[in-house]
Formats: C-alpha cells, sequence, structure tokens
C-alpha cells in the first residue's frame, strides 16, 4: 500500500484538518503531527489505518478529532454504494473488450484474448523467454489494433528487469509492413506515443504506481497493463519484511481495484511469473473436469506461494514442446528435444476449460 504522506485523497484532507481548532504545540500543523504519530504506533497506510481498532486509546486525546476524520476518509474511499445490474450493463462493451495477441491459437484458447477487468498470468520457468515474448505481442497488438485512435487505448509495460524496446519495435514495424513508407511511420509513432514504460524497481514503486493509476484512470480509457515480471518484486519484499501474506495481498488490492467491474472502464492486466514444482509422481490419467493435463503439470504451484493463486483469474502455463525421450522414468530427462515451438496450457479460469492446450508455432524473436 502507498504511504499515507503520498496518497492523493489523504493529502487532500491536509487543509481541512490544519483549519480545525484547537492547535497543536510543537509547531506543527495538526495534519503532520497526526501523520507522525500514527507513523511511531506503526500505521504508515490507509489500510493500517483501517484495520488498527486500538488507536484512541493509544494516541494523545488532542488528535482522535483528527484520526476520525482520515478514518472516515478511507472507508469513505474503500467503500462501494453498489450500482445496480442494468447501470452496469448499460455503461459496458457488448461483448466484452479484449485485448487480443494476434497469436491465433492463443487468443483461441482465451476465448478470444484477455477481457478488460480480469488478470490474466502467464507463468512458466524462469528460464522461458517465450513468456516476455507473448507479452511483447500483446503490447504491439494492442497498440497496432487502435493505432487510428485516439490517446485511450494505451499499454503500460512495468519492468522489474531490463528489456529492450527494440522487441516493441521489430515487432510493430513487422505488423505495419504492408502500409506505404510514410503511413507506416506515422502508425508507428502515434503507437509508440501510448506505450508507457515504467521501471518497478522494487514492490513499494510498483504499489505507488498502481494506485496512482486506480485514482487518475478515466472511463474513456482502453488501458492494458503489464508487469514483466512479478516474481523478483514480492520475494524481495518477502524476504525483506518476512511477511509474505501482507506483500501478496497489496498486490492482490491494487490489482482488484483497477480491474473492478464497478469501474466503467476497467483496465486488462497480464503477468509474467514463475512457477515451482514439485517431485513427486502424479496419476497420468487424472481428470481435472473433462479433460486430462499431462502429468507434470499437476505438480505446478505458484512460485510466490499458495496465497498468489487468488491474485490473478486466469493462469496460463508456458513451456517449451518437447519430443519424447527414450525413456519416460521422469518429465524432465535429458534426451528430450525441444521442437522450438510453445506450448500453452489453461490452468485457472473462469471461462475455459482447465486442461486446455494449444501450440505456439515459432513465437518472433
Amino acid at each position: 500500500m502507498p504511504p499515507l504522506r503520498s496518497t492523493t485523497y489523504i493529502l487532500a484532507l491536509s487543509s481541512a484538518i490544519n483549519n480545525q481548532k484547537p492547535a497543536v504545540g510543537a509547531n506543527k500543523q495538526p495534519f503532520d503531527e497526526c501523520l507522525a504519530e500514527l507513523d511511531t504506533l506503526g500505521i504508515r497506510t490507509d489500510y493500517d489505518l483501517l484495520l488498527q481498532s486500538d488507536l484512541l486509546e493509544q494516541t494523545p486525546p488532542r488528535l482522535h478529532q483528527h484520526i476520525r476524520t482520515l478514518r472516515m476518509a478511507v472507508l469513505e474511499h474503500f467503500a462501494s454504494s453498489g450500482r445496480t445490474a442494468a447501470d452496469l450493463l448499460s455503461s459496458r462493451d457488448s461483448p466484452p473488450r479484449r485485448i487480443k495477441s494476434r497469436i491465433g491459437p492463443l487468443d483461441a484458447l482465451l476465448n478470444g484474448g484477455i477481457m478488460a477487468g480480469q488478470v490474466v498470468e502467464f507463468c512458466g520457468k524462469d528460464n522461458n523467454a517465450n513468456r516476455s515474448r507473448i507479452a511483447i505481442e500483446y503490447a504491439a497488438a494492442h497498440l497496432t489494433d487502435n493505432c487510428t485512435q485516439s490517446q485511450t487505448a494505451r499499454v503500460f509495460m512495468l519492468l522489474s528487469s531490463p528489456l529492450s524496446l527494440w522487441q516493441v519495435e521489430q515487432s510493430l514495424n513487422r505488423r505495419f509492413s504492408e502500409y506505404p513508407k510514410d503511413e507506416r511511420m506515422q502508425m508507428f509513432r502515434r503507437a509508440m506515443e501510448r506505450l508507457i514504460v515504467v521501471d518497478c524497481k522494487d514492490l513499494e514503486s510498483l504499489l505507488a504506481f498502481l494506485f496512482h493509476y486506480a485514482e487518475t484512470q478515466t472511463s474513456d480509457q482502453k488501458d492494458f497493463l503489464i508487469i514483466d515480471s512479478i516474481k523478483p518484486l514480492v520475494v524481495n519484499a518477502i524476504q525483506q519484511q518476512n511477511d509474505a501474506h501482507v506483500a501478496v495481498n497489496a498486490v492482490q488490492t491494487a490489482l482488484r481495484e483497477i480491474t473492478s467491474i464497478m469501474r466503467e472502464s476497467p483496465a486488462a492486466v497480464l503477468i509474467i511469473n514463475g512457477v515451482s514444482q514439485r517431485t513427486s509422481r502424479f496419476d497420468m490419467n487424472k481428470p481435472t473436469g473433462d479433460l486430462y493435463l499431462r502429468p507434470e503439470l499437476h505438480s505446478v504451484q505458484p512460485s510466490l506461494g499458495a496465497a498468489w493463486a487468488l491474485v490473478s483469474h486466469v493462469h496460463v502455463y508456458v513451456y517449451p514442446e518437447l519430443l519424447p525421450g527414450d525413456n519416460d522414468d521422469d518429465n524432465f530427462n535429458s534426451s528430450q528435444r525441444d521442437t522450438g515451438n510453445t506450448m500453452a496450457t489453461i490452468l485457472k479460469s473462469p471461462n475455459a476449460e482447465i486442461g486446455q492446450t494449444c501450440t505456439l508455432y515459432q513465437l518472433h524473436g
């Protein structure tokens, strides 16, 4: 969660609180003293302020009125008065807006693409670069499909590791290649003007951006957010704070805020993540719904812990297509040969069958 001192709606209360009487001592404005006192108690975010039930017992009486004002502001900020189904339906695109990759098998796997209001996670082993390649194709396709529109269709690339923009440029140039040179250059420029790169060095910078985006997003924007990749950010926070639940819950709260159905134009989010894989053997014929997963897929679990499985609406496992080896005693024997193709399997989805798989032939490098 962003600190109280950087939260826009909290800062908006500073004038109102400072004008309240009586004034406090130590030459501090009431608002500043209130935040300083809360900080000494470990109350540093609006989430902390909401959950701490005994604040008035631990703070000076002269600050109680200001603390009540802050808590009411937090409640009003997070509370939802609700909307009728008729209002929601009238304000939505029909059918729902979807972000396409223009990779035919992948779009078909996701029933037409990534739906606005959903968080879709492409996960796999850390040495598989094709997950980032897929993210690049989604970004380029969204920019290309909307290249004749205004600045409302944007792509935000939130990077935790270096990723050269030449990959986006390469994909855009390939998609615009059939147009005359002058038109191609204009379309390319318009597309790149709607690509916003955000350098996320740690979880705090990621959350600060997400909550700021949630407060400033307007109803006419058709945004697509790509986080590549989430694992280094969350793992570093867990190692520093030794509290995985807090880090995961903070990311989930931020993402659910910007994809909420209550927004007139919820964003679509793509996350790149790793997985961990248990070593125990699983029954090859173990059913999942109406389909059967490959045996090694039964052992896949979120790399950031079981709680992370609740963050994304859709999980797609991405892995190389391997030819069978001479023996099948285990699923990772060295005799297997990589075909150069990439497989994608649905592991979690509210609107697709678990276990559905497609083959992505020779992704552009």
